[in-house]
């Protein structure tokens, strides 16, 4: 259950033989590889692999498993992970990405409009991007020399920035970034901490750090915050006693509790976005299935309508849905099963409904999920990609069709927010045990270094990182991936 992938986490946080442990029993990556292994690959991974496309952020201790693609939902917390290796110079080894386009009758054309730009890291091995703003710039959190977690700030110009730590914390993370700023000044939002203890911050646009007075839901221990507006809403989730919870909170209202005042009440869930105007998209768990123990459902709510059903694809009662991003026309992406079948990316608005959105195969062990969606409607995540084994990272245009990000790359890779320009962040596996993060621009192509170089790419032994990506299940929310990301990061 979500609140059990929490506990897990917090329980690592507590015990810091728990990585070590982690570490002599390292997840499992064994699946079929084209000519040499090399990232997420094969279908008896499904389930491990599909976790990695979402969880960057806050460790959550998950025991990685290999069920394929189960209708249940194991969760994992927060925002996670810093994989990059230091490369953070402006010449970091980088490179052109040629994508396959596939159109609706699902023939592949190529698409070389997008370069995938490599963002270094702040001197460690691995670092993950979390959101990207229409200025280009991008934030997430990276590993140190020191093997710490701090959160970074990137621009073309200035490359990547170290935002650092509340006085006396040795990790941060930064998880949401929006175009302006709040009353208070904040534009970048994340936590900071030690050990088990974390607490909500806004980082200005100069790199100062402020506190952010959110306080727990009582009876809780822990929580996190996901994303946030320039009016100052924060959404995120508290877990603890077996629960979990998703919230909004403002400085003037204060706390509400979105998952106990959901019909019926629910006891484990997580808001996975909130739009300009308010509009909160919400995961949580609910109790209408007949044939599963469990399934989920999505809502939106906002404080002037209260909650709003998404639905599930065809009124299926025993179908689950996730909402894992939300634009500001209120359009939600996210994945979707119907009668245990594999996961499948879809788009959601209120005037057409679900719309289930492409796949590179349409094989029985396809699979995919959608992270995040623009204005117009562009959306992006990460899906199973036959030939190379792997899942890639993935677009999926307004117009229909699928798009693979990095066409000559086999390796494992996942994008993970998208602005209104068309930019895309997300993170890849560059080398042996080590992802970076990146983006995918049609303007960002600095230096001819800074670029993917055309034609095959080496294909890499799967990063510790990698089975997350699979585990389509275990992912609610996208902070859920990066926790999951950031706790393999540190049993490497």
């Amino acid at each position: 259950s979500l609140v059990r992938w929490r506990m897990d986490w917090l329980s690592e946080q507590e015990a810091t033989s728990a990585h070590a442990s982690q570490a002599s029993n390292p997840p499992n990556t064994s699946v079929p590889r084209a000519p040499r292994s090399g990232g997420l690959v094969g279908i008896e991974c499904v389930w491990a692999h599909a976790m990695i496309g979402i969880l960057i952020a806050f460790p959550p201790r998950m025991p990685l498993q290999t069920k394929h693609l189960s209708p249940r939902f194991l969760s994992l917390p927060g925002l996670a992970v810093l994989l990059l290796s230091a490369c953070n110079t402006p010449d970091a080894a980088l490179g052109v990405d040629q994508s396959l386009t596939n159109d609706a009758g699902g023939h592949a054309s190529s698409n070389s409009a997008l370069f995938r730009v490599d963002l270094g890291t702040l001197g460690g091995s691995s670092s993950y991007a979390a959101d990207i703003n229409g200025n280009e710039i991008v934030v997430g959190w990276s590993e140190t020399s020191s093997g710490a977690t701090h959160a970074f700030r990137w621009s073309a110009n200035g490359g990547m920035v170290d935002l650092g730590t509340l006085p006396g914390d040795s990790e941060s993370r930064a998880v949401a970034i929006i175009d302006g700023a709040t009353t208070s000044g904040g534009q970048i939002l994340g936590v900071s901490g030690s050990g088990a203890q974390w607490t909500p911050v806004t980082w200005s646009a100069s790199g100062s750090i402020s506190r952010l007075p959110i306080g727990l839901i009582p009876s809780f221990t822990f929580g996190l915050p996901v994303g946030f507006n320039s009016a100052g809403d924060v959404v995120g989730w508290d877990g603890g006693l077996g629960l979990q919870h998703g919230w909004k909170w403002s400085a003037d209202a204060g706390k509400y509790d979105l998952s106990a005042n959901v019909e019926g009440g629910s006891n484990e869930g997580s808001a996975g976005g909130v739009t300009a105007s308010g509009l909160v998209v919400l995961t949580t768990r609910a109790f209408t299935c007949h044939q599963n123990p469990q399934c989920w459902r999505t809502y939106l709510w906002s404080k002037t309508q209260g909650y709003a059903a998404v639905g599930t694809p065809g009124s299926d009662p025993e179908a689950s849905v996730t909402g894992l991003g939300i634009s500001e026309q209120g359009t939600v992406v996210g994945w979707a099963t119907i009668n245990e079948k594999n996961a499948f990316p879809y788009r959601w608005t209120v005037s057409t409904g679900f719309t289930p959105l492409s796949q590179y195969s349409n094989a029985s062990n396809s699979y995919g999920y959608a992270t995040a969606v623009n204005s117009a409607g562009t959306v992006v995540g990460a899906a199973f990609e036959p030939t190379s084994g792997s899942i890639v990272a993935t677009t999926w245009p307004a117009t229909g069709g699928i798009v693979r990000l990095s066409a000559d790359d086999p390796n494992p890779s996942v994008a993970v927010a998208i602005n209104s320009a068309g930019t895309i962040a997300g993170w890849a596996s560059v080398s042996d045990h080590v992802n970076h993060a990146v983006v995918w621009s049609s303007s960002l192509k600095g230096s001819h270094s800074n670029l993917l170089v055309p034609g095959p790419t080496p294909r890499y032994l799967s990063s510790a990182s990698t089975p997350c990506l699979k585990g389509v299940r275990a992912i609610l929310t996208r902070q859920a991936l990066f926790s999951c990301a950031i706790n393999a990061d540190h049993g490497r």
